[in-house]
């Protein structure tokens, strides 16, 4: 095979658009697999002002351009750079630079290769694919980020490693990406083709193949006897092992903290598991929750061979668990001669893969170009895995993540039986349905680890999810109620939608699958059906698409829509959006278009109908095809009858559930998102109630948030908590040595002209003060940007980053900042709670306002509206909660020390203000003018 020769390229410019925004430089870099062959670099001048955010990213300044040569002078130079002898062109998200490059009259008429979609296949373990981020991981050099050249140079680098990490593949997995699409018009067609026929030329391609995780016996798992009798845990054994000079010590060395709260709790929880109780138990922050409840969760599993749900709300407390702290109960139960600790984690089961419907779907038809990029993700990624999870892997479209859907394990198609064949060793792939694993696993579990989510969904499915259990541990349980009602919500995306809908269209993979199964068994009554069915799916899909139409139009004139927003908008379909003339448009063209989609589930039902008398059911060749068939009807069935409840409910659905309209995602996929609907029920206390109270024998609620004030009166009536014990364990930390709570005075109200500058100054003089080492908290990501383009300048010139929420992800803005030795991090909701950043990570705390919900979502609306004082009895101490969370981010150990100032003069000016300051542990408090900040900073460390 001739040398490949390769040309990578990058464009910096004025902004994202490539129908209104100017280039202002361009970087390429022509190369082979061995070496560079030349370069090309040259400024633009865009004949426009650069705009200052652009300036601050890249430093390319206005006079940098003002003698450069404009774009029609440097094409020709481009194009005859990019020669015939260039095999392909190179970008690090080809659809912005080849996008402003076409809008130019630019086409190359060759093989564009975009390094993320490369990398999202090849380097499946890695959590970002910016390419800075891939470049310190893979050790590519990238002296200047976002300046074209050293951006082109770095994007060329990374495909050879690329490329080098695909002829590592496997020969039978890169021989079956080359053949699945050989013929297609996938962008990546000729990359694997290569690949391909080097490994058909007997090329040295190798990588180990992971053997399949063991299926255990059946008869090695099984849930205790709910009506036998429980063996009692000792709470002497509990002291013994928390004790000083106890094992617990002996394990941790010179880390060990003997802490009375932790050990109050731990005999609190074995207490409620031996005699039937349930417990609500607020633990400060350093208390050491996470062992005081594990530690007797698993001493009483294995005591009664039982096992123990464990459910966190987040995926950092999931992984503290499992890699940390259980890991130790182990070894502490090992050494005292106890069974081995036997735990397991469990995701629903769409999130694990399916070998054998995996190799059906991708042999089932002509895959499509977004097709093939999962099925090379998968094929990469296969071969390695220990767990299936999709977690593993990046989709970013909704077209993939439809696509996973047809993959993930499933409870009507999928068994031990049917799943354990062997469909991939032709391939050196393993054989398994993952989720069947994970839940035998969790079947012989004595601690099984869930998260709120599938908690939940076990209870909306009437325990059908998780293996039998009746003692439960809750943690994170502030955000219990936000779980269950995201669980519970239903929610119609237009995308997967007509998804769906294309499936059985003329053309669609399923009706084609049908058709020649059908045709093969000569099965005519089937195949009678389908030109009907393929019609009306037709027919439905435009009906429904001019509804759906019709419904953006509506929700962009919607009293409350903002079209500058920026960010998701959740529009009430409440009695008064119902009252506007243009509803009545939307009930007429949602019942034409129910009526279509009703006449296409008939037809739908009927093929159902012949299979189910054809037994396609019971023969394993076709009852794949059938589930998948039904599996649609359910769908649509679902989505008719959740839409009739919504549009044509008479004054806003019924008193117990919520509607609204979400809009503003602006595009996704290059495809308007249109007006999402969605409905949730206004109370889930009842569901949590029943189902993980009364039901249990023993259930634990915990967090570091649950109190407002001295009583757990808001959460116990938002959760249905009332026959529960309460206590609260408070944390060892001293507060008031360890913590100065800065109230600036003249602070102006949230709601004067002059309180955005306050801020402002507040946060250069507290980052300024610390030498970065700050943590913003806002409440909105407005804010945050007018914050963020005020305060950058000046605190750059001191040598301090500014790291800004809504520019790059939480996980990489958290990484930068903790390997930043001064930076300061503006961050919004996320960052009030789950950072844990210690010692002199945070020096300083700021909130700049109270983290009130927004009045005018739907279910915050409707959920106030069942109070006399809302305000108070729901505002406020939702708040509460909130700000302690925020609170909660400076210290995090014993020894940590710093500076809390809040900038919402509400606290001390509004009568409901006292109630956030009483939810706070005693700090050392001054109230003085926002010009002493900086001066009481430096002084408080200088202690």
């Amino acid at each position: 095979m001739p040398e490949r020769v390769y040309v990578a390229l990058d464009l910096e410019t004025t902004g994202l658009d490539a129908n209104q925004d100017a280039i202002i430089e361009i970087g390429a870099v022509k190369f082979t697999d061995n070496q560079v062959i030349a370069r090309f670099a040259t400024l633009v001048n865009p004949l426009r002002p650069i705009p200052a955010r652009i300036t601050q990213i890249t430093g390319i300044r206005d006079a940098d351009v003002a003698a450069a040569p404009t774009l029609d002078r440097v094409l020709p130079e481009l194009r005859a750079f990019v020669g015939s002898e260039v095999s392909a062109v190179i970008a690090h998200n080809t659809a912005f630079d080849l996008g402003f490059l076409r809008a130019a009259g630019v086409h190359f008429q060759r093989a564009a290769y975009d390094t993320v979609e490369l990398a999202t296949i090849l380097l499946p373990e890695a959590t970002s694919y910016n390419l800075g981020e891939l470049c310190l991981r893979l050790g590519i050099p990238l002296v200047d980020a976002h300046r074209a050249p050293d951006d082109a140079e770095a994007t060329g680098h990374l495909f050879r490693l690329l490329r080098c990490q695909m002829l590592a593949l496997p020969a039978p997995v890169l021989r079956l990406i080359a053949d699945s699409a050989e013929g297609s018009t996938w962008s990546l067609t000729s990359f694997f083709a290569d690949g391909g026929a080097q490994a058909d030329a007997g090329a040295p391609l190798a990588a180990a193949v992971a053997p399949p995780v063991p299926l255990l016996p059946a008869s090695e798992f099984g849930a205790a006897d709910e009506d036998q009798r429980t063996v009692a845990v000792s709470p002497h054994l509990i002291e013994e092992i928390f004790a000083e000079g106890g094992p617990l010590q002996t394990m941790l060395g010179p880390t060990f903290e003997r802490r009375a709260g932790q050990l109050s709790m731990a005999l609190q929880v074995t207490d409620a598991f031996s005699h039937g109780d349930h417990l609500l138990v607020e633990a400060g922050t350093g208390t050491g929750k996470s062992l005081a409840y594990l530690l007797p969760a698993a001493l009483w599993a294995i005591a009664n061979d039982a096992r123990v749900v464990i459910a966190t709300n987040t995926i950092n407390l999931q992984e503290q668990l499992l890699d940390k702290d259980i890991p130790q109960v182990a070894a502490l139960l090992a050494g005292r001669g106890l069974p081995p600790l036997r735990a397991a984690l469990l995701k629903g089961r769409q999130h694990y893969l399916c070998t054998r419907r995996f190799h059906e779907w991708r042999t089932s038809h002509r895959l499509s170009p977004v097709e093939l990029t999962v099925l090379a993700k998968v094929l990469v990624w296969l071969p390695t895995t220990q767990t299936g999870e999709d977690s593993e892997l990046t989709f970013f479209s909704d077209a993939e993540r439809a696509i996973w859907r047809r993959l993930c394990s499933d409870g009507g198609a999928c068994s031990l039986e049917r799943c354990g064949r062997s469909y991939g060793a032709a391939f050196e792939l393993p054989d398994a349905d993952f989720y069947l694993q994970a839940r035998r696993r969790s079947e012989q579990a004595h601690l099984v680890v869930v998260n709120h989510a599938l908690l939940l969904a076990d209870l909306a499915s009437e325990g059908r999810i998780l293996p039998p259990y009746t003692h439960l541990v809750v943690d994170e349980t502030h955000r219990l109620e936000e779980a269950a009602t995201d669980q519970l919500t239903f929610r119609v995306t237009w995308p997967e939608l007509r998804y769906t809908l294309a499936r059985v269209s003329a053309e669609g993979d399923l009706l084609g699958l049908l058709h020649r199964v059908a045709a093969d068994r000569r099965h005519h009554a089937v195949l009678e059906l389908l030109p009907e069915v393929a019609g009306q799916a037709r027919r439905c899909e435009q009906r429904l698409r001019e509804f759906a139409d019709l419904l953006a139009m509506f929700a962009r004139a919607h009293e409350q829509a903002r079209s500058d927003a920026g960010y998701l908008q959740r529009l009430a379909l409440d009695g008064s959006a119902r009252s506007q003339p243009m509803w009545s448009r939307v009930e007429i063209e949602w019942d034409d278009a129910s009526r279509s989609l009703r006449v296409l589930l008939e037809r739908l039902t009927a093929v159902a109908n012949q299979m189910e008398q054809a037994q396609w059911r019971e023969d394993e060749r076709t009852v794949q095809l059938f589930y998948e068939w039904r599996g649609v009807i359910e769908q649509l069935a679902e989505v008719s009858k959740r839409l009739d409840e919504i549009i044509l409910a008479p004054h806003g659905t019924d008193r117990k559930h919520v509607a609204w309209l979400e809009v503003g995602a602006a595009e996704r996929d290059g495809a308007e998102v249109g007006a999402t609907v969605a409905m949730a029920p206004l109370s889930v206390q009842h569901m949590i109630e029943e189902g993980l109270v009364r039901q249990r024998g023993s259930a634990v609620f915990t967090g570091a948030t649950l109190r407002i004030g001295a009583n757990f009166s808001y959460l116990r009536d938002r959760l249905g908590l009332w026959d529960v014990k309460v206590s609260t364990v408070d944390s060892p930390f001293d507060y008031k040595r360890n913590v100065l709570l800065y109230l600036p005075n003249d602070m102006p109200l949230p709601n004067d002209g002059r309180y955005q500058q306050a801020v402002e100054q507040a946060v250069l003089a507290a980052a300024s003060a610390c030498q970065g080492r700050t943590l913003a908290l806002f409440t909105s990501y407005q804010q945050v940007r007018s914050t963020a383009d005020v305060i950058r300048t000046p605190l750059e010139r001191l040598g301090v980053a500014v790291l800004q929420h809504g520019q790059s992800s939480r996980s990489r803005l958290l990484r930068e900042f903790r390997a930043s030795e001064q930076a300061i991090l503006l961050g919004t909701r996320s960052f009030w709670e789950g950072v844990d950043l210690p010692g002199d990570e945070v020096r300083c705390l700021l909130i700049a306002r109270l983290p009130f919900a927004v009045p005018s979502d739907p279910m915050v609306a409707a959920r106030s509206s069942e109070f006399d004082d809302a305000f108070n009895e729901y505002m406020v101490p939702d708040a509460v909660l909130r700000f302690r969370q925020g609170f909660g981010r400076l210290i995090r150990r014993a020894g940590d020390r710093g500076v809390v100032v809040v900038l919402d003069s509400r606290v001390w000016r509004k009568a409901y203000g006292q109630t956030f300051l009483d939810a706070l542990p005693e700090c050392t408090t001054r109230r003085a003018p926002l010009s002493n900040l900086a001066g009481a900073i430096e002084k408080w460390f200088a202690r």
